[in-house]
């Protein structure tokens, strides 16, 4: 490895170490609001299969981008 990509690489390991946490700590959110989605599309009229099926395809954003 070339000296200014050793560089390169120890700063994109730090900037991963620094957000590391904050990423973990979204993970709860996210299992909460992917439950709840689910269950709603259940409530619609969805299967527990159909549900399943569209949480696992669009996670939580469900066609927001």
């Amino acid at each position: 490895m070339k000296p200014h990509e050793q560089m390169e690489f120890e700063l994109a390991i730090e900037s991963m170490q620094k957000i590391l946490p904050m990423m973990l700590g979204t993970f709860p959110t996210i299992a909460k609001l992917s439950r709840v989605y689910y269950d709603e599309l259940i409530k619609e009229g969805f299967s527990e299969d159909q549900a399943l099926y569209i949480v696992a395809e669009q996670g939580i954003k469900a066609r927001l981008d």
